[in-house]
């Protein structure tokens, strides 16, 4: 692979910084300390820790051991790095969650990531939008990598039985959180390379980020210590503080990262969905990072969205414990300390939908029905009804309705009301009832009482007697009783109708009602109205002039 000049120029100030003894995190002794304990002899420690064809006289004659039959426990024997039995070491998957893939050493095609898998050096893993995985190393570290990253395993090599492990990753763009076990040992060593900067630890908890639109990659320490190289320069990052390099350039002073924002955590299991967590708003933050898993330990991210507003809702998850942490990120894109809650959800079956009433809608009667949608995954549910939203004043109750409505058990004083429903799975758990939705219960809208039609030549009017102050009416005239088919369907605003003569014959009107909030009322009595055939009289008038003329 061809390595840029910023990779090489990088590569090298790590080599010339340890050689001029600048490097703290790097091993400044080339020997592997081992104490002796009280069944130990040289032989077995050969061939435990050395390398094929390193003979134990060289242990021997190194260490200065002058009877190599009795090793004195307690007493330290020093080996050189180079002597050491090194094999390669593997990386496997803890947990992985969504669209991730994986090339192997060799291959050109990718495979699906799942979990237990084990990779080598040389592996290259890519995770797609909203997918996240945590890899394991031969230590017990751990790299959670977030969505839309690709991480390459350079190297990874173990020193035997030693303990010492040698683990180098490059992320070439997205976002790792690193989880590093203290290293023990000259030769341990932990780092992530990205385009611009090689990041190296002993032990601790940081983030890496490489992005590829702003050609920056950033590193944030939670705990310990990191220390970041780039273009011949390295700065040690503290515990809270982070550094953010472009490409190609010296890392900078690091700056303090944002304090962890004051969440307001649930203390009780929560019962509706979705639910939002806010917090203050954070002096400095420019946005927020917020995340979401199945436990603490965050193997995996069920939610990471970077928002603007100090607010989460979390999304309709089963019930049980999930971890939410949130930080803020600054002005420098540097993301700040974490704000961790633990979280219980208890709100399933879910409540069903509300079909009728509808939130202060207007219901007229005295004995209303209520109504909501079904589930095939609901055995029956839960209906209260009161006057109060806190229900403390029930009028109505039923602990188990099979189907999707009920009726209120008896009439009911007009006045205002607060219903609500809840649902109960195949094995009899009772979900959370839904939110109180409150109505008016309103005497029913009285039926027009029309006035006697009238009619001339060419008009019909029509009246009744007026409702109340924004009420319309709905008319209707047809020639058959079941009005399927309207000669007249109108609404007007006043308490009459005027229209052009229909033709002769019988005619049945009726009138309805239209309150403000839309309700139609009952219709009125329908009326008759027999329209004479004018046309039919001018004929037999004219017929009796010419029989009177003919008869003179």
């Amino acid at each position: 692979m061809q390595l840029s000049q910023s990779t090489m120029l990088t590569r090298w100030s790590i080599i010339l910084l340890g050689a001029m003894g600048m490097l703290p995190l790097a091993a400044q002794a080339t020997d592997w300390n081992y104490r002796v304990r009280p069944t130990d002899n040289i032989w077995d420690l050969t061939s435990r820790y050395l390398k094929p064809g390193v003979p134990w006289q060289k242990l021997q004659e190194y260490n200065q051991v002058a009877d190599p039959l009795h090793l004195p426990p307690g007493t330290t024997l020093h080996i050189p790095i180079d002597w050491l039995r090194v094999q390669p070491a593997q990386a496997s998957v803890v947990a992985v969650m969504g669209e991730a893939h994986v090339v192997l050493p060799g291959q050109s095609q990718s495979i699906v990531v799942k979990p237990a898998m084990s990779f080598g050096y040389g592996t290259q893993l890519t995770t797609g939008p909203d997918a996240s995985l945590t890899l394991e190393f031969a230590d017990r570290s751990r790299v959670l990598m977030h969505s839309d990253s690709e991480l390459d395993l350079d190297q990874m090599s173990a020193y035997g039985q030693t303990g010492m492990v040698d683990t180098r990753l490059r992320l070439q763009h997205g976002r790792v959180s690193n989880d590093v076990t203290p290293l023990s040992g000259p030769a341990a060593h932990f780092s992530v390379e990205t385009p611009g900067t090689i990041s190296s630890v002993r032990g601790t908890h940081f983030r890496i980020a490489a992005d590829t639109d702003s050609k920056q990659s950033r590193a944030e320490v939670l705990s310990g210590k990191v220390d970041v190289a780039g273009e011949r320069r390295h700065v040690l990052v503290n515990k809270g503080h982070g550094v953010a390099v472009a490409d190609g350039s010296s890392p900078g002073k690091d700056r303090e990262l944002l304090p962890a924002p004051t969440l307001n955590c649930p203390e009780q299991p929560l019962r509706q969905l979705p639910y939002a967590v806010a917090w203050p708003a954070q002096r400095g933050a420019q946005h927020y990072r917020a995340q979401l898993a199945p436990t603490s330990r965050f193997e995996v991210l069920l939610q990471d969205k970077r928002i603007d507003e100090p607010k989460i809702y979390l999304p309709d998850l089963p019930d049980g414990d999930y971890a939410l942490r949130v930080h803020g990120v600054d002005d420098a894109q540097l993301e700040g300390l974490d704000a961790v809650c633990t979280i219980h959800i208890d709100g399933h079956p879910q409540p069903p939908l509300v079909i009728e009433p509808q939130w202060n809608s207007k219901v007229r009667g005295t004995q209303p029905s209520f109504r909501w949608t079904e589930s095939q995954e609901v055995a029956s549910y839960a209906w209260q009804l009161a006057t109060d939203e806190d229900f403390t004043q029930p009028v109505g109750e039923q602990a188990e309705v099979k189907g999707g409505k009920i009726r209120a058990p008896q009439s009911l004083p007009y006045g205002h009301y607060f219903w609500r429903s809840a649902s109960r799975d195949n094995h009899g758990k009772l979900g959370p009832y839904s939110a109180p939705i409150p109505f008016e219960l309103l005497a029913e809208l009285p039926a027009p009482a029309l006035d006697a039609p009238k009619h001339s030549s060419h008009e019909l009017s029509l009246g009744w007697q007026p409702g109340a102050p924004g009420q319309h009416y709905h008319v209707q005239l047809a020639r058959m009783p079941d009005f399927a088919k309207p000669e007249v369907d109108q609404t007007v605003d006043e308490p009459k109708l005027q229209i052009p003569r229909p033709g002769s014959g019988k005619w049945l009107v009726r009138v309805q009602t239209i309150d403000t909030d839309g309700y139609a009322g009952p219709w009125s009595a329908t009326q008759t109205v027999k329209l004479p055939c004018t046309t039919c009289r001018i004929a037999a008038a004219g017929g009796g002039t010419v029989l009177l003329w003919l008869l003179l």
